[in-house]
């Protein structure tokens, strides 16, 4: 992007925008008016630090159409992204086809490397960086605060009545400034959004919940329990999870992603797995499930969280914290992209106030783009010119589903018209290690610095969407995206070393 602002001044880039004199005062007209502090406070804009572009939408519209009467809770006993034999069971072809894809999506990641860096450079301290981050990541004794139960703490925190203390009464915005700011200090966030419970979206929680853990968590069906305050699960079969009725709060976050080791395509063609820097995430997100569930108890509060129990996409688009992507696994937020990364959804008996979804016109933005697809070395994404749509990306037939008296396990929910991931290719793509180059080619990946070009994109895509294909093809052009970086030039430059790889910009409230 250094070239694109060396080369054009801001009043040309207003001119060819069509900003200038009423163009500009037309999108100055969308902006919001606030006549007084309470008005401005009262606000959906004060709930987070948003762009004034930003808009929030009316409640159950989520800018994604659903089929309530399809939308259900689904049964994922025979589902997990955790097992490889299971996936490989499912794979079209069977096992046998999915072992020999393993080797083809090798071959699909060095020729999309090569592509994309034809003198990429890598070296010993590369390969142990990212396979040590992943070795304290998803593969290690740390994913176990993901779930529920699975972790032991020396010094619980002790509750209100032990303390002889009453326990914390809030508002219910008090209570979601409250949220946000203890997540803050394990590094989740920026992004908090807030919902409850009702008849439509309860049926984003799974009626049962796949296995997980490496197995350590067997398939269980979910339970709303009116006559519990504590959960509690069954130690044997049938294996269920009873979550108390009073926890119809739902709180959903992510953690960042390390945006520096991202922005370099491919990392993970240093290890063999998914880019270590990523994979990191699961870690930071257990101890900050851990965390949380202490807080809550702390000051007379139950949560209950688990990486297993939920579409979390769903969770983090209809609380507001991003919206819709062309890439379907991922959720786009207007001031961090797509570098969101672990999901945590917690449901809590602390009242909160709601959040809505929103409308950055991100989604709209994907509808032109298709970077990602383009990025993708297993084609996994709708490439475009492929609008939303009902359809199974899997190739799948949703008339064959399980649970509908079929044969076949649904890696694809039915219900939502928008984009879905071919699983399957991904599951691949992952194993050969893409690094999650759809994620890091995003156009919106932009540091929030203060600078004039990256603030008039982002509020003309979001409210004058006819210049969208003209900044699709300026991304095209000066491939932001890519950044035009080495991946071991990260080695040189200590501007990057930031903690935990995110940029404090990025971490901002």
């Amino acid at each position: 992007m250094s070239k694109f602002h060396n080369t054009v001044s801001r009043r040309d880039f207003m001119k060819v925008l069509g900003l200038t004199g009423a163009g500009l005062g037309a999108i100055s007209a969308t902006a919001p008016v606030f006549h007084d502090l309470d008005e401005l406070l009262s606000s959906e804009q004060a709930k987070l630090n948003r762009s004034w572009y930003v808009k929030p939408r009316e409640s159950g519209d989520y800018g994604v159409e659903i089929d309530w009467d399809v939308m259900k809770r689904r049964n994922q006993s025979r589902f997990s992204n955790w097992h490889m034999d299971i996936t490989a069971k499912d794979y079209p072809g069977g096992p046998t086809a999915f072992n020999e894809a393993i080797p083809n999506g090798v071959e699909a990641v060095k020729k999309k490397t090569k592509e994309l860096w034809p003198n990429l450079k890598t070296t010993i301290r590369d390969w142990s960086l990212d396979s040590s981050l992943l070795s304290v990541g998803v593969l290690s004794h740390y994913s176990l605060g993901l779930e529920m139960g699975l972790v032991n703490l020396m010094n619980p925190s002790r509750t209100p009545e032990e303390l002889g203390m009453p326990k914390w009464e809030g508002t219910p915005e008090e209570n979601l400034m409250m949220v946000r700011a203890v997540l803050s200090v394990v590094g989740m966030g920026p992004s908090v959004g807030a919902a409850e419970l009702d008849d439509k979206n309860i049926n984003f929680i799974w009626g049962h919940a796949p296995v997980s853990c490496e197995g350590l968590v067997p398939a269980e069906r979910i339970i709303f329990d009116d006559s519990i305050t504590e959960y509690y699960r069954t130690k044997s079969a049938p294996y269920e999870l009873h979550i108390p009725s009073s926890h119809k709060y739902v709180i959903a976050t992510n953690n960042m992603s390390a945006d520096e080791r991202l922005r370099r395509p491919m990392g993970g063609v240093f290890t063999g797995f998914p880019a270590g820097a990523e994979m990191i995430s699961y870690s930071r997100v257990s101890l900050a499930k851990s965390f949380m569930e202490q807080f809550m108890h702390g000051i007379g509060y139950h949560a209950v969280h688990g990486y297993k129990l939920q579409a979390g996409n769903a969770w983090g688009i209809c609380t507001g914290v991003g919206e819709h992507s062309r890439m379907g696994t991922v959720i786009m937020s207007p001031e961090y992209g797509a570098l969101l990364r672990t999901h945590a959804v917690f449901y809590t008996d602390l009242p909160l106030a709601p959040t809505p979804a929103i409308d950055a016109g991100i989604t709209k933005f994907c509808e032109t783009c298709g970077i990602c697809a383009e990025a993708c070395p297993m084609g996994s994404i709708s490439p475009r010119g492929v609008g939303q749509s009902w359809d199974n990306a899997c190739g799948q037939d949703w008339a064959d589903n399980w649970e509908e008296g079929g044969t076949q396990t649904m890696y694809n929910l039915p219900g939502y018209k928008g984009w879905r991931n071919n699983a399957f290719k991904c599951t691949v793509g992952s194993l050969s290690s893409c690094g999650a180059a759809c994620k890091g080619s995003c156009p919106f990946n932009t540091i929030p610095d203060g600078s004039f070009m990256h603030s008039i994109v982002k509020a003309t895509v979001a409210t004058t969407p006819v210049f969208n294909s003209f900044f699709r093809n300026m991304e095209e052009t000066m491939r932001y995206g890519y950044l035009d970086k080495e991946p071991s030039s990260w080695w040189n430059s200590p501007e990057e070393w930031n903690i935990y790889g995110t940029h404090p910009n990025l971490l901002k409230q």
